[in-house]
């Protein structure tokens, strides 16, 4: 099996890319999915969450509240690292079973922080999805429905485009058309696919 990671910042269109290489028959894993499960109430990872941002990440129900956590650990470059090393102790570990269980050719670990992280020993290469800040900012507002000033610290927090660039093998560059993407997705599958 060869496994991939697909990644980009917030509002890249990372998630959508996925969906189209599954299309393809491409097997996704869902880190951010994963995430969800792993922090369920009364798991050991979202006790540590607790212990290092406060009950005040907590909804009334004992439940993660996950745009408060969002908020907290994306308005400093720290907190978002400490979110990162907590959570991917455990969804590494959900990660690796789901791929010992796995039956497919093609499987790719859909992330947003695969690059540098305890993912990316299991990716053969990386697919980063970028596009230009302005074009994350509008898609980041209008999905999120967040201010100007916590989409710029959102975007602040995460690598730049040069980063991504440097760290892939292949680049998808998300300005576009939901076919010109698309497009680019078949492009690399087939490339993907020849090696």
């Amino acid at each position: 099996m060869t496994i991939f990671g697909i990644t980009g910042g917030s509002g890249s269109g990372k998630t959508l890319a996925s969906s189209m290489f599954a299309e393809l028959g491409v097997e996704i894993i869902d880190a951010d999915a994963v995430s969800r499960e792993v922090t369920n109430k009364g798991s050991k990872c979202l006790n540590e969450l607790v212990e290092y941002f406060g009950n005040e990440i907590l909804q009334t129900d004992g439940t993660l509240n996950r745009r408060h956590l969002a908020s907290i650990a994306f308005s400093d470059v720290e907190k978002t690292k400490m979110l990162n090393t907590i959570t991917h102790k455990y969804i590494k570990d959900k990660v690796s079973d789901i791929i010992a269980n796995s039956t497919a050719e093609l499987a790719a670990i859909d992330g947003a922080v695969i690059i540098g992280s305890i993912f990316e020993q299991d990716c053969e290469f990386i697919v980063s999805v970028i596009a230009d800040r302005d074009i994350r900012a509008e898609r980041i507002k209008e999905r999120d429905k967040l201010t100007d000033f916590q989409v710029a610290q959102r975007l602040d927090a995460q690598p730049n485009e040069e980063f991504y660039r440097s760290h892939s093998r292949y680049i998808i560059q998300n300005n576009g058309t939901e076919q010109e993407l698309k497009k680019q997705v078949a492009d690399v599958y087939s490339r993907i696919k020849e090696v």
